[in-house]
């Protein structure tokens, strides 16, 4: 009978192959995928604005902390991906929360980090952004910690292109440039509004990769700045850019340091507009503003009725419907001016010849309790014409005919509440709840007798901004 005899290798045979696939696994396995975490904090900041935007303040907030913590554990302290979770979080506690201590300790943490960080146009208020450079402090050209990158992923030149800066202050401008060009050189060329030729600052070179450059303060005067950065070799030939002499990048300049400072408030909340899928473009926001409404109410009417003569008997009386074209213009983001139309129809009233139609026009002005144009609004309203409510008749007046209509005005007086709800940055759904007092200044209008009353209206409508 055979045994089978099994050979044991020796240890230090195996010893060697065991510990390579163990430092493989924790060099290849265990190695977190630089690419896939800096996907994941964007994520998360899209997720926390989209939050904001729905007025979820408090799960923004978390959801910044979140992407706060994932940075910190993969060393990305020092990064500009950091320094946008940072304004982010001042967005959400400035505009939502209203907690200005905590919005300047964020912008301050973003600035540290990056100084030519900026605030994204469709959240930015002149308020904000003054806070903003506040943070930032006083700029000499190139202070500051500057954003670190991991330079294997760079190719060509990469910047965040700038939309706005505070004009009459130096402009700090950071880019990467990757290992794949060999340039000698990266430059900003940059000119202002109305000049045909550019003119260039060198960009020195704070690492591997990272360029940092300064266009001084008295170069950003007035409302509009054109600039591009360009990598160029030896010989002076472009060889990678961000914008061109062509095509070159627009900032708008604002505050106080420039004449002609920009027009960069929107009393829709936002700055720019923003097509499907929130990528916010620059330009004008819109200020002047049209709506259109739909509402009813109900008065309190005195004197006599339109077209009987009655005197009234009961002093409450319904105005069941009427439309409310508006025109407005949006002087900042929380005053807005505007002329409003109260076209109402007596629904109900059967005297024969009786009005069908009640035309008035009032002047506006709303007032937005959030600086960034949200929410509860007020208003005041002064104007002319003639509201018309339905009134039961005691004693019918011919077959069928028991409602009049009593017309109150012409002088109108009033004021009211409101809720603004943005749709987008162009459209705006509002719902107002006003009382207005007709004052009669005179005894008749035409055929009509006026009288004294007062009218309160809810209503609901749309506006758009263009």
């Amino acid at each position: 009978m055979h045994s089978r005899m099994r050979t044991r290798l020796p240890v230090w045979t195996v010893l060697p192959t065991v510990v390579a696939v163990v430092l493989s696994l924790l060099v290849f396995g265990a190695r977190p995928a630089h690419a896939d975490v800096r996907a994941d904090i964007k994520a998360k900041i899209a997720e926390a604005m989209s939050n904001y935007d729905n007025f979820e303040y408090d799960t923004a907030r978390k959801l910044l902390t979140q992407a706060l913590t994932l940075s910190k554990r993969n060393k990305l302290d020092g990064d500009n991906l950091t320094a946008q979770i940072h304004v982010a979080m001042g967005i959400v506690q400035y505009l939502g929360l209203q907690d200005e201590d905590a919005a300047r300790l964020a912008f301050t943490d973003a600035t540290s980090i990056d100084p030519s960080v900026q605030l994204d146009p469709a959240y930015r208020t002149p308020e904000m952004a003054a806070l903003l450079d506040e943070a930032r402090g006083p700029v000499d050209g190139g202070g500051g910690t500057e954003p670190t990158a991991d330079c294997t992923e760079v190719t060509g030149v990469q910047h965040d292109v700038l939309m706005t800066a505070a004009a009459g202050k130096p402009l700090v401008l950071t880019a990467l440039l990757g290992a794949d060009t060999a340039a000698t050189k990266l430059k900003i060329s940059y000119r202002k509004k109305g000049q045909v030729d550019f003119r260039t600052v060198d960009m020195k070179s704070k690492d591997n990769c990272t360029f940092v450059g300064t266009i001084p303060a008295d170069e950003l005067r007035g409302d509009m700045l054109h600039y591009f950065i360009a990598a160029y070799d030896a010989t002076g030939d472009a060889l990678a850019q961000q914008g061109s002499e062509g095509v070159p990048n627009l900032v708008e300049l604002t505050g106080t340091g420039g004449s002609g400072g920009g027009d960069t408030e929107n009393p829709f909340g936002g700055n720019g507009e923003t097509p499907p899928g929130g990528v916010t473009h620059g330009g004008k926001p819109p200020k002047v503003f049209v709506a259109i409404g739909i509402g009813s109410g109900i008065g309190y009417v005195t004197g006599k009725t339109e077209q009987a003569g009655n005197d009234v008997g009961c002093c409450v009386a319904p105005a069941l419907l009427h439309l409310s074209p508006e025109l407005g213009f949006g002087v900042s983001p929380q005053v807005a001016v505007s002329i409003v139309g109260r076209l109402g129809i007596p629904v109900g009233a059967n005297i024969e010849g009786h009005a069908t139609f009640s035309p008035a026009a009032l002047v506006r002005m709303r007032y937005r309790l959030r600086t960034d144009g949200t929410g509860v609004h007020v208003n005041a309203a002064i104007g002319g014409g003639i509201m018309r409510n339905t009134i039961k008749l005691e004693n019918e007046v011919g077959p069928g005919m028991d409602t009049d209509i009593v017309a109150i005005g012409p002088l109108l007086l009033g004021g009211g509440i409101g809720y603004g709800l943005p749709l987008g940055s162009m459209a705006r759904f509002i719902a107002d709840l006003n009382v207005t007092a007709g004052i009669p200044v005179v005894d008749k209008i035409g055929t009509s007798t006026v009288n004294f009353g007062a009218e309160i209206d809810a209503s609901l409508g749309l506006q758009v901004g263009f």
